[in-house]
């Protein structure tokens, strides 16, 4: 039986099909860079690696994948809940971690919320360890000095932002 599904390389055009695919999902997050402006420059960068999965021309899955010359980095694979248990999201993490291996990047690393149970069930069956060795620190430009500079910090630095 032939598959009612096609992996693809998405395009600048399936932004606004992958911000409404990301806001069905429960457990990804938006935030700051995810607007289509950061969305289309980020796909210029990495326009192999990120990718999409299409019945018809709906966009039931996508991952974003990028690659900064040392490591791999995935972000927002996210399979539409009607879609989920068909193999997609395996199909995409297959595919974007080959893309990213043939770039050079000999490691992968994804963000995965602690309380996102399904998500961290999943990358597990796959293979991947979670990690407790490291703490993410992240600067977004909001607790900046004076002069804007990551250096400085005006305060304590805020809460997350999902």
């Amino acid at each position: 039986m032939a598959a009612d599904w096609q992996l693809d390389t998405a395009s600048i055009d399936d932004i606004p099909a992958l911000l409404r695919l990301w806001r069905e999902v429960p457990g990804i997050g938006l935030g700051r860079g995810d607007d289509p402006p950061s969305l289309q420059r980020f796909l210029e960068r990495n326009a192999a690696t990120c990718l999409v999965v299409r019945s018809g021309s709906a966009v039931r899955a996508g991952v974003l994948g990028g690659f900064d010359g040392r490591r791999g980095f995935i972000y927002h694979l996210a399979v539409h809940p009607d879609w989920q248990g068909r193999g997609l999201g395996r199909a995409l993490v297959e595919e974007v971690t080959a893309r990213l291996w043939r770039l050079g990047a000999q490691k992968v690393h994804l963000f995965v919320y602690p309380d996102n149970l399904a998500a961290r069930r999943f990358y597990r069956r796959l293979g991947w360890v979670e990690r407790g060795d490291i703490v993410v620190v992240s600067w977004d430009g909001r607790n900046a000095g004076s002069d804007g500079g990551p250096g400085r910090t005006a305060g304590p630095a805020e809460g997350q932002n999902r």
